[in-house]
């Protein structure tokens, strides 16, 4: 036995990974302050989902040795959803030995109905491990997350690129996107009660792909908070927190720049 974790209600982490199920795999790693899932790279972007172990009713790890291994995730997310939307089901995550398969025990609590699904583990070999968070440490804000969904939703859709700019100056937050029928644009101050925390060391601005921003619209549903934070280079880190019966799961997304001032 390697990992075992209890999980009492999954609908939001079903909901979640729904919503960022950008790529075929993924990548599982259990580890001491929780379970993090990270989607096999895609290019330009990193995502990964944080499971703090708080959210588990149980969750053990049993090996010294650093645990990876590679799932289907639509394969784990149809799993999760055997059940629909019905009841308050509860999910067992078992893993007992390198290679073998990941085994999902849900049970139905009202109709004491239960489902064991084994799902197929690849190696990660390939995989490395990096974290980008030292990367964006230039710049931070912490906005509430309705608002930066709103910005978004304002911006011109048919935009190929958008250009984020953090600065100690008003107007401080600004996000521009630039399409077809011309240029649209949004500003955040840094005094807006929207705005929690706000750390900008110098002027930066940088462009990104817009269909990047834009696929974590549907993560943002569940959301209460986002962080927004910047690198030199000009990687833009976003941290989106989730919260669930007064504990919250993370989901962090980083994505390179086109072009960077």
């Amino acid at each position: 036995m390697l990992f075992t974790a209890e999980l009492i209600d999954f609908k939001i982490v079903y909901s979640v990974l729904k919503a960022v199920n950008l790529s075929e795999y993924a990548i599982l790693r259990p580890m001491e302050e929780g379970l993090k899932l990270t989607l096999e790279e895609i290019k330009c972007t990193e995502t990964s989902v944080y499971f703090p172990c708080n959210m588990f009713s149980t969750y053990e790890i049993y090996s010294t040795e650093d645990i990876t291994f590679k799932i289907s995730l639509k394969v784990f997310t149809e799993c999760l959803n055997i059940f629909g939307d019905e009841g308050n089901p509860s999910l067992k995550l078992i893993y007992e030995d390198i290679g073998g398969p990941l085994c999902l025990k849900m049970k139905h609590l009202e109709e004491n109905i239960i489902v064991d699904c084994d799902i197929k583990t690849f190696s990660t070999e390939d995989f490395q491990s990096i974290s980008l968070a030292h990367e964006c440490n230039l710049n931070k804000m912490v906005v509430n997350a309705n608002i930066f969904q709103e910005i978004l939703y304002r911006l011109d859709n048919s935009a190929d690129e958008v250009n984020l700019g953090l600065s100690p100056d008003p107007p401080y937050f600004t996000l521009i996107a630039t399409g077809r029928a011309g240029e649209s644009f949004v500003t955040i101050s840094k005094h807006s009660e929207e705005v929690s925390v706000y750390q900008c060391q110098k002027s930066a601005q940088a462009q990104y792909l817009f269909s990047y921003l834009r696929q974590l619209l549907k993560v943002m549903n569940y959301a209460s908070k986002i962080s927004i934070s910047m690198g030199e280079t000009g990687l833009l880190g976003i941290q989106i927190v989730i919260s669930s019966e007064e504990k919250q799961m993370y989901v962090e997304y980083y994505v390179t720049s086109l072009v960077t001032e």
